[in-house]
Formats: structure tokens, sequence, C-alpha cells
């Protein structure tokens, strides 16, 4: 996973007050089980698989399935609490960050480092992507090779 800034304990209980006000707010349940695979989400330093935040969880939620995980992410997913990323691997990627934000992906180790890009946020799209259909999110999905792979690959050839 990738290596980025990880929330402190303040940031993380605010972010739970908010989730759990919009899951009232959205008449969803907040059940320890959510409330466990939604901090686990947050705690994770990079944009964890599902499988991810289920071997975090299970040492405290013994009897949680991965079908339980799935099934809660995707509901978290529905209900715009959390976002889905697709990676290079055919496993989605989860991301607790709902705020307006773009991605970088490696395309060696598959890290997923979030990114602001005001000027991009201030474009219009075409005028022809109504014809399309109509957008809901504009996110900018930049691929390559993090800083991490290009010092290890430098580092082997030395």
């Amino acid at each position: 996973m990738a290596s980025v800034k990880q929330m402190n304990r303040k940031e993380i209980d605010e972010r739970v007050k908010t989730f759990t006000d919009l899951c009232r707010t959205q008449g969803l349940k907040v059940t320890h089980q959510r409330l466990e695979i939604y901090q686990a989400l947050l705690e994770t330093i990079g944009h964890p698989a599902a499988e991810d935040v289920y071997h975090l969880i299970r040492h405290k939620l013994p009897t949680v399935s991965i079908d339980t995980v799935y099934r809660t992410l995707a509901l978290f997913e529905e209900h715009g609490l959390i976002s889905r990323v697709q990676c290079l691997s055919d496993k989605g990627r989860f991301d607790s960050n709902v705020e307006p934000h773009h991605h970088f992906i490696c395309v060696e180790c598959k890290a997923i480092y979030d990114f602001y890009w005001p000027e991009f946020d201030r474009l219009l799209p075409p005028d022809s992507i109504g014809a399309l259909g109509e957008v809901r999110v504009e996110r900018a999905e930049l691929r390559g090779v993090c800083k991490h792979c290009l010092k290890a690959r430098t580092s082997s050839v030395q």
C-alpha cells in the first residue's frame, strides 16, 4: 500500500462522527461491524482492498466474514460514504476520502496516492460529454511509476 500521511486520532474521530451522521441521515444503521470496517479504512495508509480490511478487523470481530466486508463496502460506496478505485489488478480498492481529489497509481507496485489538482478542478467538461450522459464525478487518474519504485530501480542498477 502507498505510504502517505496517516490521519491522527482527532481527524479519525471527526471523520467517524461525520460518517455516523451521514449514515443516520441516509437511514443506515450504525452497527459495530460497520463502524469497525469504516474505521479500518480510515486507519489504513493507502487504499485497501476488501481483503485487507477483513484482515485488519477480524481480530476485533472474529465472527465477521469476508462476504460481510464486501457487502458493507459496497453499501458504503452506494451511499457515497466511500469510493472505489479500480487498480491495475482486478481487485477494487477503497478510499475513505470523499473530498474531491485525484489518484496517481503506480503501474509497478500498484500503490495509489491521493493528490489535489485545483487547476484540473476548475476545468469544465467539453460540451460533447452531454451526448454521452450526465457527469457526476470528475476525477483524474494518472498512472506511472512511483518514486519508491524509481528509487528501487536506480538502487538495483548500481
